[in-house]
């Protein structure tokens, strides 16, 4: 029978669990008229299943899931499981409109702009700042974009303005949060071009990483939806908060639809890395309802030197770029053994 919505997630084992486990919880307490909406939750490659503990949550939260060999082709990249998810779950699921969502974001109210208006077909936001994207011409990236333009067939340029620093850029958004029409054929289109692109061995110069979530935005430009944009309180990048811009920066916790909190919980010092963000209202029992779910979860296990390594990894991969190689990460990693 068809339902009006449905919701589509990936969980593989490991720290996908417990992000796909507190989404669903989080789905089903604070999601309002939406809250029974079904939950499909795919683990599309080979190996080891999830968890007995997390099949049986799953079970006690209505969330269907499947272990499927959905991504076959580009097992090692674990981002193709985005597109070819997607367009298996717009074959497969009899749903009017379908909601894709990553597992790392909460729910805290009812999300009434999932249900899409007559006119349009895929409603996102923009990516948080410019990353692998494009300001135009002179850009480092432009060339990367002409390529998926020409190999794609974008016929029209598009452009949005990003929530850190209000940049204009090429037509960029994050496929964190991707609600589509179903009948509109956009997953399949996404899942084609990606196939293509990866065959093409097409990668922007920050490496292979973006190229999902790249493809999907040139893939919406060469259809030529009108893409909607969601409200600010929709997929709010909470660790990014002090960064975002004056428009869109919230105040409070009331005021958030969801979050979208990467890698944030991953680390034991989240609670202090929480209370750092600038004018932000943590009194809330949301809040505190969060802070029980990370912690009855296990989620913190990492230790913050790992988030320091990275930083380091960057800076190092910034410095090959111009023939300087130094492999500090590399000594940092044995000493703190993460």
């Amino acid at each position: 029978m068809k339902v009006p919505i449905a919701f589509i997630i990936c969980t593989e084992p490991g720290r996908l669990e417990a992000q796909s486990l507190m989404l669903a919880e989080s789905i089903r307490k604070f999601c309002g008229n939406l809250k029974d909406t079904p939950i499909y939750s795919f683990h599309p490659r080979v190996g080891e299943p999830i968890a007995l503990q997390t099949r049986k949550a799953f079970e006690d939260l209505n969330v269907i899931h499947q272990q499927l060999p959905i991504n076959e082709e580009f097992h090692d990249y674990y981002l193709a499981n985005k597109p070819l998810v997607c367009a298996y779950a717009e074959q497969n699921i009899d749903a009017d409109i379908l909601v894709f969502l990553d597992s790392d974001k909460c729910f805290f109210s009812e999300p009434k702009e999932f249900l899409l208006p007559a006119d349009c077909n895929v409603r996102m936001r923009p990516e948080y700042g410019r990353g692998v994207g494009s300001v135009g011409t002179q850009d480092p990236n432009e060339w990367y974009w002409q390529k998926l333009y020409e190999v794609l067939g974008v016929k029209h340029e598009v452009f949005v303005n990003t929530p850190i620093g209000n940049k204009k850029i090429r037509a960029y958004w994050n496929s964190g949060l991707v609600t589509v029409r179903r009948s509109a054929g956009v997953f399949t289109a996404w899942k084609d071009n990606f196939t293509k692109v990866m065959y093409l061995n097409i990668n922007p110069p920050q490496g292979i990483y973006f190229v999902e979530q790249s493809v999907l935005s040139v893939t919406l430009c060469a259809l030529q939806e009108n893409v909607s944009h969601f409200s600010d309180s929709y997929s709010y990048p909470l660790p990014l908060h002090n960064r975002l811009s004056k428009s869109s920066k919230l105040k409070h916790w009331q005021e958030l639809v969801s979050i979208h909190y990467f890698n944030l919980f991953y680390y034991r010092d989240w609670n202090t890395q929480i209370k750092r963000l600038n004018n932000f209202n943590l009194n809330s029992e949301k809040y505190l309802w969060l802070c029980e779910g990370v912690t009855r979860h296990a989620m913190p296990r990492t230790s913050v030197i790992h988030r320091y390594m990275l930083t380091v990894r960057k800076i190092e991969q910034k410095l090959r770029a111009r023939n300087v190689n130094i492999n500090l990460s590399s000594w940092i990693e044995k000493l703190a053994n993460v």
